[in-house]
């Protein structure tokens, strides 16, 4: 029996020695040939920095989301642009669930600076959004299936407010801010959008709306004013369709065929051929650029990602603790001589945003090394706070930015728990302050002072830093402070960006202040654990390895 035992082992040993080396070997890169189609199929929603898997110890429980890296993309998109064997690109919508206004402007950029190196593209999709029309739009061939449309329906502002619900419960609910459009929690202590947010989302959607129709009309050789029309009147346009929103896109000029069966097909063997082989998807092959470690200089990229929270992050978390980790890991990497800070967050935790700031300031003045920021989708309140503290700020027009402002909530359910549990917060303290904060109790005033104070003096912190950071005065920044939220276009006329464009812009920004001519990326987030990685390889293929290309700075 020992000897049977020792058989199977050995057996289950080596069998998943087997596996683990198919799995790092069998998934290699497939080469590039000559006269390549290049197929970009986005996953899912477009994202600067992976979002971890749910995992037990290690081992993980649930598959990674459905994500595709973003830079990942660009980075395809560029270098197959140059690239002699790739003759052109096919762009899959299909599979793009989302990403956020500037994720999208940056990647439809990418596809149009591809197209403008004479190289052919065709754009298909069951149908298309706001997001899937932006990529599409610069392409020489747009195709929807006939079961679809080409539907963008803008951008809106739409939450709950509480106010009523929270008093019918006996829920108190006190809110401490630093000015009227710090928004962020104003659904707990009202029944409908204030006036200064109704005033400052309108300005902010009509920002992220215009530069949507103006990019898409000009690409697609259209008036902005006829498109927007268009738009708004869908409805009598797909009556005249009968229904038909394929139809009623082509009669538009929105798509150039409809897809009823072999059409697709037809049009990418008249452009690139039959032979399926002669296909290599976007990321295996930018995979494929950079399988080797590259030599020299290079700038160190740090996503900051989801909601700042102090310490240690998770899924949808920026930890300080994780980003300052990322930092000191750049900066003790030999030949980093630039770091880039990618932001895509809306704030949070007061004291991560200031414990990043804090490192990024001594990586400027200790170290020497220039900082830039990119900022993504969101860099607002604790994000722009993060973002000051750079050389360069960087801004896509999408992005949504500023928010500079303080707020705090403090919810009391005192008179819930006597009404409907019958329940009574009662006891003894040796201070005023003791017990202050119970949730079971209703807040007093003195202790309500103490949130306003606080509340006032971080208020005045994050205004000293933007006036002092990007040298404006005193007035300048009130102007633009007290929660206001501002487009990436209004954050370069009024002085909180430098320049526009996306993290390709960024990385050159950090070149040149490091005066480096040739160089290379390298990313650096949070260390994963090495379990998950090499069990995510072996279940879910190369792929599931969570970092982003090092690429190389050649533009």
């Amino acid at each position: 029996m020992d000897i049977i035992r020792r058989v199977v082992l050995s057996i289950i040993f080596w069998g998943l020695i087997i596996l683990l080396i198919v799995a790092f070997i069998g998934n290699r890169p497939p080469g590039v040939r000559e006269g390549s189609l290049l197929v970009m199929n986005p996953y899912g929603k477009l994202v600067d920095a992976y979002t971890a898997p749910v995992s037990y110890r290690g081992v993980p429980v649930r598959g990674y989301l459905n994500e595709t890296l973003l830079d990942d993309l660009v980075t395809a998109l560029d270098l197959a642009s140059e690239d002699p064997r790739i003759e052109g690109l096919w762009v899959r919508l299909d599979d793009m669930t989302g990403g956020g206004t500037a994720a999208v402007g940056e990647l439809a950029d990418a596809v149009k600076r591809f197209g403008e190196s004479g190289k052919t593209v065709i754009t298909s999709a069951d149908t298309f959004d706001n997001g899937r029309y932006r990529v599409a739009s610069s392409s020489d061939y747009i195709i929807v299936d006939r079961l679809g449309e080409v539907f963008p329906v803008g951008y809106g502002y739409w939450r709950a407010y509480y106010a009523e619900g929270l008093e019918k419960f006996g829920i108190e609910a006190e809110l401490f801010r630093s000015g009227e459009s710090k928004t962020g929690a104003e659904n707990f202590i009202l029944d409908g959008m204030s006036e200064a947010a109704r005033r400052d989302e309108k300005r902010l959607l009509s920002d992220l709306w215009g530069t949507w129709l103006h990019e898409v009309a000009e690409n697609r050789d259209m008036d902005s004013g006829e498109l927007s029309n268009w738009i708004n009147s869908y409805d009598r346009h797909l009556a005249e369709a009968g229904g038909d929103g394929s139809r009623a896109a082509l009669n538009a000029g929105l798509v150039d065929k409809v897809e009823t069966g072999g059409v697709l097909d037809e049009i990418l063997e008249a452009n690139f051929g039959n032979d399926t082989s002669q296909r290599i998807d976007a990321v295996d092959y930018v995979m494929g650029q950079y399988s080797g470690k590259s030599r020299g200089p290079a700038v160190a990229v740090v996503p900051v990602v989801g909601t700042l929270v102090y310490g240690e992050g998770g899924t949808g978390m920026a930890g300080s603790t994780d980003v300052v980790e990322a930092i000191s890991a750049a900066r003790d990497t030999p030949g980093v001589e630039a770091l880039v800070i990618r932001i895509d967050s809306p704030g949070g935790d007061v004291r991560a945003g200031e414990e990043v700031r804090r490192v990024l300031e001594e990586t400027r003045n200790r170290w020497g090394l220039p900082v830039v920021a990119s900022l993504g989708n969101l860099a607002a309140s604790g994000g722009y706070w993060i973002a000051v503290e750079s050389d360069i700020i960087v801004t896509r027009p999408e992005t949504i930015t500023g928010s500079i402002g303080v707020y705090s909530l403090s919810l009391s359910f005192e008179e819930a728990l006597s009404r409907w549990l019958g329940m009574h917060i009662d006891g003894i303290g040796t201070t005023p302050w003791s017990g202050a904060a119970h949730p079971g109790r209703k807040l007093d005033g003195r202790t309500a002072s103490l949130y306003a104070a606080g509340v006032a003096d971080i208020d005045g912190m994050f205004r000293t830093l933007v006036a002092e950071k990007r040298s404006l005065s005193t007035e300048e920044v009130n102007a633009l402070a007290g929660g206001i939220p501002w487009s990436g276009s209004r954050a370069l006329e009024n002085g909180l960006a430098d320049m526009s464009g996306g993290l390709r812009e960024a990385r050159q920004s950090a070149a040149d202040l490091a005066g480096l001519k040739s160089w290379h990326t390298i990313y650096f987030d949070k260390a994963s654990d090495p379990r998950e990685e090499i069990l995510g390889r072996l279940l879910w293929g190369r792929r599931s390895v969570r970092s982003a290309t090092a690429g190389t700075g050649r533009f």
